[in-house]
């Protein structure tokens, strides 16, 4: 349980892990993908039994997504689900420091993982550390870039959307919010990178994988690029994931007409727990923002940030909704910003990203509230943005905020002042 509230404290989300509610000896753990690597913000879901002498023995640890047993994701994560880190016992240590000690941990365990993923996996088997000329370690990366779209993406997408019990890639139904949001936010910079590799005349629609050396039909990752399919899929989990927030604004509407109409036995959980934090706003006004719903929903509120003083922003006023489901304060809100921003950790569509969002399934009561996330975006406009690739939405903006040239730092700035400018105009 110490651990659980270890990986709760994560400032930056990108691994996840949760027990059985019956069995504290099964976890179940979702790890992102690293940025800047054929795995780029991939779901990827595994399976932790740990022994009854734990932390003294390490658990056993699975890979569950390989569709279906399909897909070989990396030299050390087999279509089987083994995976072999020396930490684990599943492969041969080098040095008395890569073994498996009582200090390690859950996390300690999937970061380790998630290290396996770097930019040139193919440089993880024995006997291929060295690239050879070949090309095969790029050849790698294209289908790993490819399958982790088509599986760590579409697929978990879909299983999360149909709600499916089980799931052929291990999607457990304890992390559909985070992969909700995780798609949010990454779904343009995954488009994207559909599209610049459909660019390829040597990735085109219908060309095979190559299969490395250390592969084999029922331990690799063959089959053939299918760019268009992905696009097609990956534009259809989009607008079904607007249309799940279409619905929650129906249902919210209804609600409040029920509210109105003074039938309000009816009226839902989600609408009376909305109602106690507008009190506690009217009470308790926030600085630097406003935040209320809006006349004819309950469980649509409008916010209004105002661009902190000696920051970037400043003078700026910015319009943000704020769509609740019908089962909040259990799951989180959908946020956007009405407002044109150009900023690193706000996607061009204006989702931001919002740390709490993500860690939603662990924060306190206290953090669950739109006091809370109202908060955050204040700070998110008050503080200078993170340099962290995960944190990124806006490749344009991140590109020119990060950048050694002086002239794109101020074009930056620039871009800045016009939405700015604009929010006023507007």
């Amino acid at each position: 349980m110490g651990e659980l509230r270890d990986l709760s404290q994560q400032t930056l989300p990108i691994v996840f892990a949760l027990p059985e509610e019956s069995n504290i000896h099964h976890w179940h753990a979702l790890i992102l993908g690293p940025p800047c690597t054929p795995y780029s913000f991939g779901m990827f879901h595994f399976d932790l039994r740990f022994p009854s002498d734990y932390p003294n023995s390490p658990p056993k640890v699975s890979i569950l997504t390989t569709s279906g047993g399909q897909v070989r994701f990396n030299p050390n994560l087999y279509a089987t689900g083994k995976v072999c880190l020396s930490i684990l016992g599943t492969w041969r240590a080098e040095h008395s420091g890569e073994q498996w000690s009582a200090a390690q941990s859950v996390q300690s365990v999937l970061l380790s993982i998630q290290s396996l993923m770097h930019d040139a996996p193919y440089h993880n088997e024995p006997g291929f550390e060295e690239d050879d000329g070949s090309g095969d370690v790029q050849r790698y990366n294209e289908k790993i870039m490819h399958e982790t779209l088509r599986v760590g993406v579409c697929e978990v997408m879909e299983d999360t959307l149909e709600q499916r019990a089980v799931s052929s890639n291990g999607a457990h139904p304890a992390f559909a919010n985070v992969r909700r949001c995780f798609f949010c936010m990454y779904c343009e910079r995954h488009m994207a990178e559909v599209e610049r590799m459909s660019e390829r005349k040597d990735l085109k629609d219908g060309s095979a994988f190559k299969m490395m050396p250390f592969e084999c039909p029922s331990n690799g990752m063959h089959g053939a690029y299918q760019w268009a399919k992905t696009r097609a899929r990956l534009e259809a989990i989009r607008a079904a994931l607007l249309a799940e927030i279409e619905s929650w604004r129906e249902t919210g509407a209804e609600q409040t007409l029920m509210l109105k109409e003074k039938h309000d036995a009816s009226v839902s959980s989600c609408v009376h727990h909305l109602q106690q934090q507008e009190e506690r706003l009217r009470l308790e006004p926030l600085q630097g923002a406003s935040a209320g719903p809006s006349c004819a929903n309950a469980c649509v509120w409008e916010a209004s940030i105002f661009g902190p003083s000696d920051s970037d922003w400043d003078g700026g006023m910015f319009s943000v909704e704020i769509v609740f489901p019908p089962d909040f304060p259990e799951s989180p809100p959908f946020v956007t910003f009405l407002t044109p921003m150009f900023h690193p950790q706000i996607s061009p569509a204006g989702v931001p990203y919002l740390r709490s969002v993500l860690m939603w399934h662990c924060c306190e009561p206290k953090d669950r509230t739109v006091r809370s996330l109202v908060s955050q975006l204040i700070q998110l406009l008050a503080a200078d943005p993170s340099p962290e690739p995960a944190t990124h939405l806006n490749l344009e903006a991140a590109g020119l905020r990060f950048s050694r040239i002086a002239d794109e730092q101020k074009e930056y700035k620039r871009r800045v002042k016009r939405c700015v400018q604009r929010s006023m105009d507007g």
